[in-house]
């Protein structure tokens, strides 16, 4: 008993003394004190407030304290495990769990989804990459850790769980209540021809098995006659390390050097053990977005480094740091800590400034120059510059740090209509596809892939939104401001004297009904304005009910802006290689010295 005691009082020191030290660090004006010194100074404050504290103290309480203040002056990926929570953590490593199937960060410390995974309760109900999750089972997740909050959405098989999503561009918070199911992530969910001679392989993650079924797609493909090839790495949250040095050797040379980890107690190298099975002259894009991350950054960054790819899409997420799992105790208790950053071929960190304590610093300065009015744009200008270092890639290509991959070819997509988001969001389709499935079996209608949604269905489509309760009751940021301005009116009227419920004004009251009718008709024309992604979102619903997902994404991929881009490009030779060209051999021998000097110094 009396070494349990000794062992929490031990903890608690330890952990008060990293918070003292923390916030000294983070103070512009204490210089860091000795770490004997400050545990001692600590262990003397411990000492006085246990013997002398008006009221009791829980030494559980202080400590999780403590911890708390740790994790907020370091980054988002560091934190500490109770015993429930490291077992919860070994659970999810062997590959399969009951969750509700979405990858979370925190962004703008606010608990974010990065990506959902294809096939899960989650996706299915409509959550999407960029919602802010506000509350989960009615509780605010301000100031929740991301283990915390992972903690809160896994449990059994069957239970339900009710998180309330905050959307840009959609009014107020939406309720997804999801039933937890097992998740099983595959690797790769699909892979395909998607021209004569253009292979394409949606890798999902990177987990035990991902080598191998990348690697078992590309041979097959290659048996179809796949000449260029795209890799979709697209809201892919990434994974084991090993994995993504793995992929990268599939398509690069051997001794092509692929990721380094570089941190205060370790430093690592990895190269291609062997050639690619992918030859060098094979065009290959690499697809990547916002809800590309970590492992998938590796991939993307190395291929990029090498000039083995074109990287089509958008920016990705910029996680390049390594956590590393230490035991505190024989109680169960672990910390999990940020060791590293990782380090592409050339140089480039791929993290992005704020999942670090410089990133809080560069923040805090950043929010100092826009507090002071005097600052002149030209140098907020010059400092944002001088934030991003330039790198090379093996031809000389110019490429950027910090902040993620960017890609060779950046493709901005149309914002959706907000039926069309309301009716994804609200998994319209999937539930209209439950509802007329029966009547189409009845009916002997075969859907394949060549099945063409007939004006009938889609007219019952619509009817069936109309009379939706739930849908009907979204509104449009239009909408939601017209209630705002009666609102108000009311709210002016009742100031003047006049206290009717309505607006009393007959003019008034005539034009703010007229606002409210037109942006309803608006609402109700979208349908038709947008019947063709109406029909395919019925089709594509059908589709994965009453086939496979494998025709449902196959005729879904037809669709894609971003695929489709890329196919343009491996299309077009002329316009690949201009977009992978050297720059000329004047800038070029110029350049090479630098790459050659930056890697001298970090490594």
């Amino acid at each position: 008993m009396e070494t349990g005691i000794l062992n929490i009082r031990n903890l608690l020191i330890a952990s008060l003394s990293a918070l003292c030290l923390a916030g000294a660090a983070g103070d512009k004006q204490t210089p860091p004190g000795d770490f004997y010194d400050e545990v001692s100074r600590l262990n003397k404050v411990l000492s006085e407030v246990n013997r002398k504290y008006v009221e009791d103290v829980n030494p559980t309480e202080l400590t999780d304290a403590a911890l708390n203040g740790i994790r907020n002056i370091l980054d988002p990926h560091t934190t500490v495990f109770t015993p429930k929570d490291y077992e919860g953590l070994k659970v999810s490593m062997e590959g399969k769990f009951g969750g509700v199937g979405i990858t979370i960060s925190l962004r703008d410390d606010i608990l974010t989804v990065i990506s959902p995974l294809s096939g899960t309760p989650a996706f299915r109900l409509g959550i999407r990459a960029g919602d802010r999750i506000r509350k989960i089972d009615g509780k605010d997740t301000k100031g929740l850790s991301l283990d915390d909050a992972v903690s809160k959405l896994r449990g059994k098989i069957g239970t339900d769980v009710t998180v309330s999503i905050e959307r840009e561009g959609v009014p107020g918070l939406m309720d997804f209540t999801i039933t937890r199911a097992e998740i099983i992530v595959h690797a790769v969910p699909y892979y395909g021809m998607v021209s004569k001679d253009i292979g394409y392989i949606k890798l999902a993650t990177f987990s035990d098995k991902t080598t191998s079924d990348v690697e078992n797609a590309i041979k097959a493909l290659q048996k179809q006659g796949m000449k260029k090839i795209i890799l979709d790495m697209r809201y892919n949250p990434g994974g084991l390390l090993n994995q993504a040095i793995e992929i990268s050797e599939l398509f690069l040379k051997q001794g092509n050097v692929i990721v380094s980890t570089r941190g205060r107690t370790q430093r690592t190298e990895s190269r291609a053990r062997r050639d690619g099975i992918v030859k060098p002259d094979v065009p290959m894009v690499v697809l990547l977005n916002q809800g590309s991350a970590s492992a998938a950054e590796i991939v993307a960054g190395a291929l990029q480094d090498w000039d083995r790819a074109l990287i089509v899409g958008k920016t990705s997420f910029g996680k390049g740091s390594v956590q590393t799992i230490f035991p505190l105790d024989n109680q169960g208790n672990a910390l999990k800590l940020t060791t590293a950053f990782y380090y592409l071929p050339f140089g480039r960190c791929i993290n992005k400034p704020e999942n670090g304590i410089k990133g809080l610093k560069l923040q805090e300065e950043e929010m100092d120059a826009e507090a002071d009015e005097s600052t002149a744009k030209a140098d907020t200008v010059a400092k944002d510059t001088a934030k991003r270092d330039t790198f090379y890639t093996n031809i000389g290509r110019m490429m950027f740090g910090g902040g993620g991959i960017t890609p060779d070819v950046d493709i901005e997509l149309s914002p959706m209509p907000w039926v069309m988001q309301v009716q994804e969001r609200m998994a319209m389709y999937f539930k209209f596809a439950v509802k007329v499935r029966p009547g189409l079996e009845k009916s002997g209608a075969k859907i394949d892939a060549n099945w063409e949604v007939p004006d009938s269905l889609y007219k019952q489509f619509k009817d069936y939104c109309m009379k939706d309760t739930n849908f009907m009751k979204v509104k449009s940021n239009a909408l939601v401001g017209v209630d705002q301005l009666e609102k108000s009116v009311i709210r002016e009227q009742n100031y003047m004297g006049d206290s009717s419920k309505t607006v009393s004004d007959s003019v008034l009251a005539l034009r703010i009904a007229e606002m409210r009718k037109a942006l309803e008709n608006n609402r109700d024309a979208q349908f038709d304005e947008n019947k063709a992604y109406i029909k395919d979102g019925i089709k594509r619903e059908l589709l994965t009910a009453m086939v496979n997902d494998s025709v449902s994404t196959a005729f879904s991929l037809k669709r894609d802006v971003q695929l489709n881009e890329a196919i343009r490009y491996l299309s077009d030779m002329n316009l690949f290689k201009k977009a992978m060209a050297a720059p000329d051999k004047k800038s070029a021998k110029k350049q090479a010295p630098k790459n050659d000097k930056k890697n001298a110094k970090k490594k």
